[in-house]
């Protein structure tokens, strides 16, 4: 018998608005082998990191995101979602008969994820395809830019027409913060604007002195 589907997970985040179209939750996959220079997820390319989590307690995560807190969609980013294709097929597959959209960030680009194995089960249940690697010489700029993408080479790839209005993807680039009941600040959205915020905080004084 096989295994239930499952995905090694970094995090994930029930609800936010700054990770594509519309009130969605992300999820961000561990592992990657890409390990684009000036990724903003650097600890996301070890494999082994993370937590191995069941397709089926995803999908139910999911479903009470979408019934309490009206989230219309799966984001999956990472680390890299096509080294864990099938986990990720299994996911999409669950979540798009919900009524859900699916968006799914690669750095592979069009061409190659193509040639993967699985790659077609996988798009019979993904809306949006961003694909390429991230380039730092190239980003988005903040303003008149694509919003959600990281860098101008990156290529959307729309196999439904829910996020197919150019509309969608232009507007201003967004980040959220959110404190934990621990007190840990955690931020989503634009990396360049969460560095920019990073840069105007104060940082205390080594010396102690004010």
């Amino acid at each position: 018998m096989d295994a239930a589907p499952s995905l090694r997970i970094a995090h994930r985040i029930a609800i936010t608005e700054a990770e594509g179209p519309g009130r969605r939750f992300a999820l961000w996959v561990q592992g990657c082998s890409l390990k684009c220079p000036g990724c903003c997820n650097p600890e996301l390319f070890d494999a082994a990191g993370g937590d191995r989590m069941s397709v089926d307690r995803l999908v139910t995560e999911l479903a009470a995101a979408a019934r309490d807190h009206g989230v219309v969609g799966l984001t999956v980013v990472g680390g890299e979602p096509l080294e864990q294709l099938a986990g990720v097929a299994a996911l999409a597959a669950a979540v798009r008969p919900r009524g859900l959209g699916v968006l799914v960030f690669t750095g592979y680009t069009w061409g190659e994820a193509a040639q993967l194995p699985g790659f077609a089960a996988l798009c019979a249940n993904v809306d949006t395809f961003v694909c390429g690697r991230f380039d730092p010489r190239r980003r988005e700029p903040l303003r008149g830019g694509r919003a959600f993408i990281g860098s101008t080479n990156q290529t959307l790839h729309h196999l439904s027409d829910r996020y197919a209005a150019p509309e969608l993807w232009r507007r201003p680039a967004a980040m959220e913060l959110r404190i934990r009941p621990t007190g840990e600040v955690e931020a989503s959205g634009d990396p360049e604007l969460q560095r920019r915020l990073l840069r105007a905080l104060p940082h205390p004084d080594p010396s102690g002195e004010r």
